[in-house]
């Protein structure tokens, strides 16, 4: 039997009324990133000298409690650190005392996957990993199970699936002489498995996020085969990549994706570390200084702010960023004006301050239009 032309038309509008309520009405989520934790020697003393707290209080201030809050861990955590050392590259480690400085300050997730994995062999990598599951914070990139280790891991925030992953072009060391206690995600000679475990994330995650550590020190531009990397991944599933790798900040920029708009960070330098420590606004440094204790592009530190607004496709609400400076007392510690290493992240709080406003330009020409790069504020 025909329908009429009136009834067809009723039945054409209740099931297109039916399926929009099946579907979920418009959500949105933050993740809110920042860069590489160094915690090098003097950043440890840090910490012994003044707590956790103090290291991570301008991290602390810039998170909120309904973002999800991720950086890129480049420091084994373990209770008895060994060879630790400085020198290139150095040998890092940390107390695992740092996992709940992270999570006390905000942090949900982090990146275990980078070069100095395995600065600690496996088995440091794998005390990280215990470290960070006490304090609450969930480690991707490395596991004791290989297939964990390449997976994600989801966050669920305001009602959306945020899937995680962490991968590195590169670990300097080996995971020793015994069988691995932990394995390390890395996609150098199997960037297929990379994609594979992107579209596994994309299948169950409203937001996919990526973690990547490359690149190499103190490059100021991504290189070509980052780019096309890049433009593969997102098409692959990843909504926002976070890079990591290079201790200085790089540019940011908006992509299409096959479900909307993605973000590539390529580099979003340090968090903390004891580099720079040289520099001095206003003063002239010789360049024959190494270039890891002089430049003030390594001391300068960002919270990225992506906001996704998840619905049938993904729109990127805003893309916003909190500049951080990496404050170091070494040259009062050199004048002997101080006993104790002090190296924390902070905010700019005064905007007349010329080097608050200095690198504030400097952030915001580095990471280029696409992002809006906060104002200094002064603190009430």
């Amino acid at each position: 039997m025909r329908l009429g032309p009136l009834l067809a038309s009723a039945l054409i509008c209740a099931t297109t009324f039916a399926l929009a309520q099946e579907r979920p009405r418009g959500r949105r989520v933050t993740i809110a990133a920042s860069g590489d934790a160094l915690l090098h020697i003097k950043v440890v003393k840090s910490a012994e000298a003044h707590g956790w707290g103090r290291v991570f209080e301008g991290l602390a201030q810039s998170l909120s409690a309904d973002e999800i809050g991720f950086v890129n861990l480049e420091s084994p955590l373990v209770d008895d650190v060994r060879d630790v050392r400085s020198g290139s590259p150095p040998i890092l480690g940390a107390p695992p005392s740092a996992a709940r400085g992270l999570a006390d300050a905000g942090v949900d997730v982090v990146g275990l996957a980078n070069n100095h994995s395995y600065d600690q062999r496996a088995i440091g990598m794998a005390r990280t990993i215990e470290a960070l599951d006490r304090a609450g914070v969930i480690g991707v990139g490395a596991h004791a199970d290989e297939a964990r280790a390449y997976a994600h891991r989801i966050v669920e925030r305001s009602g959306v699936r945020v899937a995680f992953l962490s991968y590195t072009e590169r670990v300097n060391g080996g995971p020793g002489g015994r069988p691995p206690a932990a394995y390390v995600a890395s996609y150098r000679n199997q960037e297929e498995r990379l994609e594979d475990a992107l579209h596994a994330a994309q299948r169950e995650a409203d937001v996919v996020v990526l973690g990547v550590h490359w690149s190499h020190d103190f490059i100021e531009e991504p290189h070509r085969s980052q780019r096309e990397r890049a433009e593969r991944w997102v098409e692959a599933g990843a909504d926002l990549i976070l890079g990591t790798g290079p201790h200085i900040l790089q540019r940011v920029e908006r992509l299409s994706s096959p479900r909307g708009d993605a973000v590539v960070a390529y580099s979003l330098g340090n968090l903390v570390s004891n580099q720079g420590k040289r520099f001095r606004h206003g003063r002239r440094i010789s360049e024959a200084v190494h270039p890891a204790l002089r430049m003030p592009e390594t001391r300068d530190g960002v919270v990225l702010r992506t906001t996704f607004d998840v619905g049938e496709r993904i729109a990127i609400g805003s893309l916003r960023a909190t500049p951080l400076w990496t404050a170091n007392n070494f040259w009062q510690m050199a004048a002997g004006e101080e006993r104790d290493y002090d190296i924390r992240v902070t905010r700019w709080t005064d905007p007349d301050d010329p080097l608050a406003r200095a690198r504030r330009e400097a952030v915001q020409k580095t990471l280029g239009d696409a992002v809006r790069v906060d104002p200094i504020e002064a603190r009430r």
